[in-house]
C-alpha cells in the first residue's frame, strides 16, 4: 500500500510542471493583435481580476451565470485594451513626443495621491510583483491616452433646454420618485426591570388616539426621540429612511391609519401614516443637472466610438 501511494505521489509530482506550463501557455496565448502588438489573455485577466473576485462571491453557486458574467467582463476588458493600444499606436504614427518632464511630474503626483511617499510605493509594487519601470510606463501611456482623447473628442459643455426636456419626457421611467408616506411616530424605550412598561404605556396612548386624542400632542409628551418637539412628525419619508422592519410595516398602512403597538428589544413604537404619495416622476427642475451630465457623457461616448472606429480603419486589428 505504501509503495502504491509513493508511486501516485511521484506521478502527481511529475505532472505538476506540465500543468503549470500548460496554464502559463494559456495565459500567454494571444487574445488580439493591434498592429504588431499582441494582447494576451494574461493582460485581460490582469484587468479583470478584482471584478472576477466580486463576481465569484455573487455567482459562485451558479456556474452557468458565473461563466456568462466572466465572459462579458473579459470581453469588455479586451475591447478597452484594444482601444488603448490603438491610441498608443496612433500617437507614434503621428510622430508625437512626450517630454520626460511631464511623465516625471505625473509620477510624482501619483505617488503623493496614492502612496504618500516613494518608500511606500516601492513596498507596494514589490508586494504586487510590479516593477517601477512598469509603473512608470503605465502612467506614461495614460498621459498619452488622455492627451489624444482630449485632442480628438470635441469638448461639449452645453446642452440645450429642448434636448433636456426631450430626454426627460422620453425617459421618465428612469426618474421615478419612490412611494412616500407622511409619517408620525411615538417611541418609548424599554425600562430596565419592567419590559412591559413601554408596551403598556403605548397601548394606553393608542386608546387615547382612537378615542379622539391628538397624536402629535401625545407625542410631544411621551415620544423619546429627536422629533418630540415636532409632535413625532418625520415628514415625508421613503422606504430607505426607517430601518427595514419598521419601514416594511409602515408602508402597509393606509392613509390615516395607525399601527398596533410594535414591540422591539430596544423599546416600543406606535406609527401613524398621515398621508401617502404614489410613485411619480421627479420634477424636471430637480434633475435637470443630472440629465445634462448624462447627455454630455452620451455625446462624448458617441464621439469616442467614432474616433476609435476611424483608428481601427487605419490600423490592423485581429481577434483570436
Amino acid at each position: 500500500m505504501l509503495t502504491r501511494r509513493l508511486w501516485i505521489f511521484a506521478l502527481i509530482a511529475l505532472a505538476l510542471p506540465s500543468i503549470a506550463n500548460a496554464e502559463l501557455e494559456r495565459l500567454n496565448s494571444v487574445a488580439a493583435i493591434v498592429g504588431d502588438t499582441p494582447i494576451t489573455l494574461n493582460d485581460v485577466k490582469t484587468q479583470t481580476a478584482p471584478v472576477e473576485q466580486v463576481l465569484y462571491q455573487q455567482y459562485g453557486s451558479d456556474p452557468a451565470a458565473f461563466s456568462q458574467r466572466i465572459l462579458e467582463v473579459r470581453q469588455r476588458a479586451l475591447e478597452s485594451l484594444i482601444e488603448r493600444q490603438l491610441i498608443l499606436t496612433n500617437f507614434e504614427k503621428q510622430g508625437y513626443v512626450l517630454p520626460e518632464k511631464i511623465i516625471d511630474e505625473r509620477v510624482q503626483e501619483r505617488i503623493r495621491s496614492d502612496f504618500g511617499d516613494r518608500l511606500t510605493l516601492t513596498k507596494t509594487l514589490q508586494a504586487q510583483g510590479i516593477t517601477y519601470e512598469s509603473f512608470r510606463k503605465e502612467i506614461k501611456e495614460q498621459v498619452i491616452v488622455d492627451f489624444l482623447s482630449s485632442k480628438n473628442i470635441s469638448s461639449i459643455s452645453l446642452v440645450s433646454p429642448f434636448e433636456i426636456e426631450k430626454y426627460y419626457n422620453a425617459n421618465q421611467d428612469k426618474f421615478q420618485q419612490d412611494e412616500r408616506i407622511r409619517l408620525s411616530m411615538i417611541y418609548i424605550a424599554t425600562t430596565e426591570g419592567d419590559a412591559d412598561f413601554s408596551y403598556k404605556m403605548l397601548e394606553d396612548i393608542r386608546r387615547k388616539v382612537i378615542q379622539g386624542g391628538d397624536f402629535s400632542d401625545l407625542a410631544r409628551v411621551y415620544h423619546q426621540g429627536s422629533q418630540r418637539a415636532k409632535g413625532g412628525d418625520w415628514g415625508w419619508v421613503d422606504r430607505t429612511v426607517l430601518r427595514e422592519d419598521l419601514s416594511n410595516l409602515a408602508f402597509t398602512l393606509n392613509e390615516g391609519q395607525m399601527s398596533e403597538v410594535i414591540r422591539k428589544d430596544e423599546g416600543c413604537y406606535l406609527i401613524l401614516v398621515e398621508e401617502r404619495q404614489a410613485p411619480k416622476p421627479k420634477p424636471l427642475k430637480s434633475i435637470r443637472e443630472e440629465i445634462e451630465k448624462a447627455l454630455l457623457a452620451e455625446e462624448r461616448n458617441r464621439l469616442k466610438a467614432e474616433w476609435i472606429d476611424r483608428l481601427k480603419e487605419d490600423s490592423f486589428v485581429r481577434y483570436f
